[in-house]
């Protein structure tokens, strides 16, 4: 979801950019034009006008009250003045005929055709504002055009023919509006648009694929990581009772003697036996038994959290603990222990210390030596299970030096 996301969102990036950048081209295309349009007048108004033959398609302009409107020549031909304006009006209709056209207009149009429309009067206030162009997507007779309209000034050359209407130089007299079909970059544009869309669909797809050739592969991959670690706790859980075995034992004793040796604090240790499971067996059978065994698991499995102590299962009915304490902290444990298989009223019938099923327990402590080893400390714990069971069983035995 996220790919598609991230996709969906850099393709409406693109193509709102390409949308803006065909308005842009539009815009430029259009300046370009006006420009154009603009030097031909200048050209026309350094020449005071330009007299050209009187036709049909081109009569006198009314409008244009100076002396030497029309001439004759000398030949008898019959010529007329076209002023910057009307050379622009006649250019402007014959634009018709191309893509762009253009048209001239004014805040006071003596003229018809000279009138503004909506888009265009709304420009020449901005103008008045003091905005240098305008430009948008407009509509004219129910079609779409990119618009551009930028302001005309007066110039010396035009206060012969404008002073009249009170303008002078460096006054805006109004503006040419240049219009540029819709269609015709369009069709560029939706052309673009479909590249894109295209492209990244394609894009999409690939990295949908490899995304889930990815997932498959780390699925495989975590699958057979699940299996290996099953195989590895398999290899170092008892699969009775589910604690920690005798090989994991031996592993995690060898690095916590290293650790508390390199640090010189305190390690200890108890071994458990529950109290005449022999007779437990004989009595309730093998099934009881193990049913006892895993119960008793379960119960002091519940007092070891801590990543440095361990309880496992040593052998037979004997557990064992390894745990990070001192000789005073390791009694509590074992008495919490003793408390907690008592609390559990496990029926024992044969048991000669209770009729639940109870816990022998023997702890020592020892603050590692260069001179010892890891079996010393078994040693002490085992004669501390061997004083607790002479004693009365059912009880924590202290070993004592």
């Amino acid at each position: 979801m996220l790919w598609i996301l991230l996709i969906s969102l850099s393709l409406y990036q693109q193509l709102t950019d390409t949308k803006q950048y065909a308005e842009k081209i539009a815009t430029r295309q259009a300046e370009m034009f006006f420009d154009h349009i603009v030097l031909i007048n200048k050209w026309n108004a350094s020449h005071g006008g330009v007299y050209v033959p009187i036709t049909e398609t081109t009569q006198p302009n009314p409008y244009l009250s100076i002396p030497d409107r029309d001439i004759e020549t000398t030949d008898g031909k019959q010529l007329t003045l076209i002023n910057p304006a009307h050379m622009t009006r006649q250019l402007a209709e014959m634009s018709g005929e191309s893509n762009i056209a253009f048209h001239l207009t004014d805040f006071h149009p003596v003229r018809v055709e000279s009138r503004p429309d909506q888009w265009e009067a709304e420009a020449l206030l901005a103008f008045q504002r003091g905005q240098k162009s305008v430009s948008g997507i407009g509509t004219i007779n129910g079609q779409s055009f990119y618009r551009y309209m930028a302001p005309l000034h007066v110039v010396q050359s035009c206060i012969v023919c404008h002073q009249q209407q009170g303008y002078k130089e460096g006054d805006i007299r109004g503006g040419i509006s240049v219009s540029i079909p819709s269609a015709s970059i369009d069709a560029f544009v939706n052309e673009r648009l479909e590249h894109l869309t295209i492209t990244h669909a394609i894009v999409a797809c690939i990295g949908l694929i490899v995304l889930l050739l990815s997932y498959l592969a780390q699925a495989r991959l975590s699958q057979r990581l699940d299996k290996a670690k099953s195989r590895m706790q398999l290899a170092y859980l008892d699969s009775l009772t589910l604690l920690p075995n005798r090989r994991y034992y031996d592993a995690f004793v060898k690095r916590e003697w290293k650790r508390a040796l390199r640090h010189q604090y305190p390690i200890s240790m108890i071994m458990i036996d529950i109290d005449f499971f022999k007779l437990y067996n004989d009595n309730l059978g093998h099934i009881e038994g193990d049913h006892c065994l895993r119960q008793v698991a379960k119960t002091m499995k519940r007092f070891f959290r801590r990543p440095g102590d361990l309880i496992a299962r040593y052998g037979g009915e004997e557990f064992c603990v390894v745990a990070a304490c001192d000789a005073e902290q390791i009694m509590v444990l074992a008495e919490i222990l003793r408390k907690a298989v008592e609390n559990m009223r496990l029926p024992h019938p044969a048991s000669k210390v209770s009729p639940f099923v109870t816990i022998s327990l023997g702890a020592a402590s020892i603050v590692p030596s260069d001179d010892e080893s890891f079996e010393s400390l078994l040693h002490s714990a085992d004669q501390a299970l061997y004083d607790a069971k002479a004693t009365g069983r059912n009880r924590v035995g202290k070993y004592r030096n």
